[in-house]
């Protein structure tokens, strides 16, 4: 359960921020524009609307069936690149704290290991960073939606069906996903396919579809922490 609140030295003054602990029970964590190749490396890459604005964003699959990430084990995050949004899930921006920042208590990167957040009663150096980082994630975040919101004006954005099967013969719906229409942007005129490349928005929809190739290994690494295995999973 969520505890916020703005940073200060009485309260949070025995802190620590501990990065091995990023996302560990983010099943879906989101990305900034910046992180699409990088990330794609390791995860699929989806679309997720949110519920009050009805906008798409652009999230990562950290998990399949429970609610947990199943790159996150044996004390470290097991991939080769941490969406940045899940390293900083402790944290928000909040003029009222010390450094401009609000800590989330119970956010599993938060607690008595890792790097100190106050020495001697004063703010580390890492607040600054924090601060800082924080403001590029969200600036990265907004770009992402910039450019989710194109692919959305050329309907280019379709519903995601992924299903998986359990060994014991049970399936498991992912729900709420969504992903590009590869035929709708084959069907494109050559005028509008161009503008997209001038605008740096077809790579970026070419990394997202091929992604979702990356849910194997998320099967996979179920299977090596989970009794109940998944034997195969369908995608449309």
């Amino acid at each position: 359960m969520s505890r916020v609140a703005p940073l200060n030295a009485a309260d949070h003054g025995t802190l620590h921020f501990d990065r091995n602990a990023a996302g560990a029970t983010r099943q879906i964590v989101q990305l900034g524009l910046s992180e699409i190749a990088f990330a794609a490396a390791d995860m699929p890459l989806c679309l997720a609307k949110d519920a009050n604005t009805g906008r798409f964003d652009l999230v990562a699959l950290l998990g399949l069936i429970e609610p947990t990430n199943l790159f996150s084990f044996g004390g470290h995050f097991q991939a080769t690149y941490v969406p940045r949004a899940a390293l900083l899930t402790g944290f928000r921006l909040d003029p009222n704290g010390v450094a401009g920042l609000a800590v989330d208590a119970a956010d599993p990167t938060i607690g008595a290991n890792g790097e100190a957040l106050f020495v001697d009663g004063r703010p580390a150096p890492l607040l600054d960073q924090l601060h800082q980082a924080l403001e590029q994630v969200l600036a990265d975040i907004a770009a992402a939606r910039t450019l989710i919101a194109l692919y959305a004006t050329k309907r280019l954005i379709r519903l995601l069906t992924l299903s998986v099967r359990k060994a014991d013969g049970g399936d498991h719906d992912i729900a709420g996903l969504y992903t590009i229409d590869a035929a709708a942007l084959r069907s494109l005129p050559d005028n509008e396919i161009l503008a997209l490349h001038r605008a740096d928005a077809l790579a970026p929809s070419t990394i997202l579809s091929a992604s979702l190739a990356q849910i194997e290994r998320l099967r996979q690494l179920h299977n090596a922490r989970f009794e109940a295995a998944i034997s195969s999973y369908t995608i449309g």
